[in-house]
Formats: C-alpha cells, sequence, structure tokens
C-alpha cells in the first residue's frame, strides 16, 4: 500500500514470540510489514521467543524483559517501552495479548505525538471472562484503543456486548507463503494434526476415528504434532497411552514439539489435515495446512467457515462428532481425486487470504486509518 509512509513505526506487542498461534500471528505480521518497508518492530513484555530467534534485518526484535507483576518488575519495562516509542517515532502499537494491554495503554499514556494503540483479541476461549478489578481495568484498557478486532465475528460480538464497545472489527491472521506441493504417496496418505495438545484442541477424537479406520483395512498414517502447556502435560501423557492402548503404535505417532526442518518433510509428505477443535477464532495451524495444499477437515467453529467452504475446498464437521470425523477422513482416504480437488482449492484460497502479504495488506489499512496523517 504505497500511499503509507513507511517512515511510520509500528510494533507487535506481545507477551513472547513463542508459543500457540497468536505469538505466530503477532511475528507473522511484524515480518511481513518489514518486507513492506515499513518500520517494524516485534516487542515482547517478557523474552523475545524461538520464532524471533534468526530475525530478517527488515524487523527489530525488542524484549522488555518485564519480570513478575509487582510494581519493581513492571514498571522499568514500562519505562523501557516509552523510551523506545520516543526514540524510534513509533505510531502504532499492535497489541496481542490480554495481559499486555493495560501495560501498552499505561506506558503510553500522555506521550505526544499520541501513539495509537490497535488490540485483536485472540483467545477465542476465554472473552471477558475476568472478574472484579481485572475486569474492570481490561474494559478500561480496550476503551482507550483506537482499533479494537476479534479473531473471529464470535469474539467480536462478545466484545461489543461485554465491553460496550460500538465498533469492533475483525482480524484474520497469514503465514508463510510456500511453493506448490510435490508428489505425494497416493495409496497409503498421511494425516497431520498441529496443535497445541490441550483437551479443547481433541486430538484424541482423531485417535479414535483412527482406530475405527485401520479395523476397516485402511491403510494410512497420522501424526499429530504439537506439545501442551505445563498444566495440560498429563493430557498429552493420556493421548500418547489411548495411542497405544489402541493398538496403533505403527499407524499414529504424537511426537510432542518437532524442530522446523523435520516439520517441513511432516508436511511435504502429509496429504490431510485435521483441526478437531471445540473452539477457534481463526487457526493459524488451519492456515499453515491450507498452504501446505492438505485436503482439509475442520470443525465448523469460529470462522473456520469463512476458510472453509464444505465440499468446496474442504469438508466441516461438528466439533465432538466422531462419526462425521471418520466418514470424512474415510472418504479422504479412499478418494484420492477428492483429496486433490480440496487441497489445490484450500491451498489456493490461503495463497490469496491468509498468506503474510494478505494479512499485512488488510494490517496497514487498519493502521492507515486510525493513524492521523498516515499517509
Amino acid at each position: 500500500m504505497s500511499e503509507v509512509d513507511p517512515a511510520m513505526g509500528v510494533g507487535q506487542v506481545i507477551g513472547s514470540f513463542g508459543g500457540g498461534g497468536a505469538q505466530r500471528l503477532a511475528y507473522n505480521l511484524a515480518v511481513g510489514l518489514g518486507e513492506r518497508g515499513m518500520r517494524s518492530y516485534a516487542i515482547a513484555l517478557r523474552s523475545a521467543g524461538h520464532y524471533a530467534d534468526a530475525p530478517p534485518d527488515s524487523v527489530k526484535v525488542v524484549s522488555l524483559e518485564s519480570r513478575g507483576r509487582g510494581a519493581l518488575g513492571i514498571i522499568p519495562s514500562m519505562l523501557r517501552l516509552r523510551r523506545l516509542v520516543s526514540r524510534e517515532g513509533i505510531r502504532v502499537l499492535h497489541v496481542h495479548g490480554t495481559s499486555s494491554l493495560p501495560f501498552v495503554i499505561l506506558a503510553t499514556a500522555g506521550l505526544r505525538p499520541r501513539v495509537a494503540v490497535a488490540f485483536t483479541w485472540q483467545d477465542s476461549e476465554r472473552v471477558l471472562s475476568e472478574t472484579g478489578v481485572r475486569r474492570r481495568v481490561l474494559i478500561w484498557a480496550l476503551r482507550r484503543c483506537r482499533s479494537v478486532s476479534g479473531s473471529c465475528r464470535k469474539v467480536a460480538d462478545q466484545l461489543v456486548r461485554g465491553a460496550g464497545l460500538s465498533d469492533v472489527g475483525i482480524f484474520h491472521g497469514g503465514v508463510p507463503a510456500t511453493p506448490p506441493p510435490g508428489p505425494r504417496d497416493a495409496d497409503a496418505p498421511t494425516i497431520l494434526w498441529l496443535g497445541r495438545m490441550v483437551p479443547s484442541k481433541d486430538p484424541q477424537i482423531l485417535v479414535r476415528a483412527c482406530a475405527k479406520l485401520r479395523e476397516e483395512g485402511l491403510r494410512f498414517s497420522a501424526v499429530l504434532v504439537g506439545k501442551p502447556i505445563a498444566s495440560t502435560q498429563w493430557y498429552f501423557e493420556q493421548t500418547r497411552d489411548l495411542i497405544r492402548q489402541s493398538g496403533l503404535e505403527g499407524t499414529v505417532s504424537a511426537p510432542g514439539f518437532v524442530p522446523d526442518a523435520e516439520m517441513a518433510t511432516i508436511v511435504a509428505t502429509a496429504q490431510i489435515g485435521v483441526q478437531s477443535s471445540h473452539t477457534e477464532g481463526m487457526s493459524i495451524a488451519l492456515m499453515e495446512q491450507m498452504m501446505a495444499g492438505l485436503a482439509i477437515v475442520a470443525t465448523g467453529v469460529g470462522d473456520t467457515p469463512v476458510a472453509i467452504r464444505h465440499e468446496q475446498n474442504g469438508l466441516l464437521v461438528a466439533p465432538q462428532d466422531e462419526t462425521q470425523l471418520t466418514s470424512s477422513l474415510r472418504r479422504l482416504i479412499t478418494d484420492s481425486r477428492l483429496r486433490e480437488r480440496l487441497a489445490a482449492a484450500a491451498r489456493a484460497e490461503a495463497v490469496n487470504q491468509y498468506s503474510i502479504e494478505a494479512m499485512t495488506q488488510r494490517a496497514m489499512q487498519e493502521y492507515t486509518r486510525i493513524v492521523p496523517n498516515a499517509r
């Protein structure tokens, strides 16, 4: 978007650039803006995180090294952010985490020129579920943003009702564009599940569906990629136990965290992608599977039906419906033409709508809207 002043500094703010989809989205956006000639900053309240281990020259990664919740840990970090914004002439701070928002609003109070704060609520499971003082502080901070968006329509509507906001948009993410997929095994396709190992993502329903399909004599393999958070390590172990108890050790694997090089190999050999979540906004993992040219089976939650249109570029199933999931996987395993058609359509949709370039274009249009004299 050539009308945007390239000298305008823009920062993406989150706790750390390492972890789930929100962290990847924020870092991808920082990279995309840098590649478009903007002065782009990836600002982590705590540590930078592994996504930012080797940033391109077009992005400046800054860690504010916030330690704890007390004033002794937070105030020095606020001062560091304040100095950074003033020194670098940052005009927009796009915040991607609820715990970061009050921090940013307080840290930038009174700065001139005023910093435009944009906020995207990424978590579709908990929207304004806080109570007491924390809820009041969060609503106070939301009302001081120049732009507020949700990760999907449902989240946006909840913010309108819960915070009394009149104008809440929707901001969908984007993922790196990748080359078209090469030839893949047509006789025994690989199914890829990608996400955090937590109950709401429900990888176990895929394990049970695989057990039924294996009993039918179908040839396939499945890999469940993703690690748990600290509080769901038990669920990760339970999922691995379910694989063993179902006699699927040679067919289904759950390796946990996978390094980028190994992940690229898995994606290159996979043909079917599964999203089995009970709740989502717009899943970054789903976008990655679409971009990789996989035939998608996904639960129709959040804005997933915006990206996946049933029978056109994927198959939609109801959440927690094991019968529907099993039937859809059976179709894709046994019908290579259907797989190829849906995979090609999913990739085309990802390239056009869910690439970093497409996300960056949407973001730049919004930043131009909320910053006076940005053109």
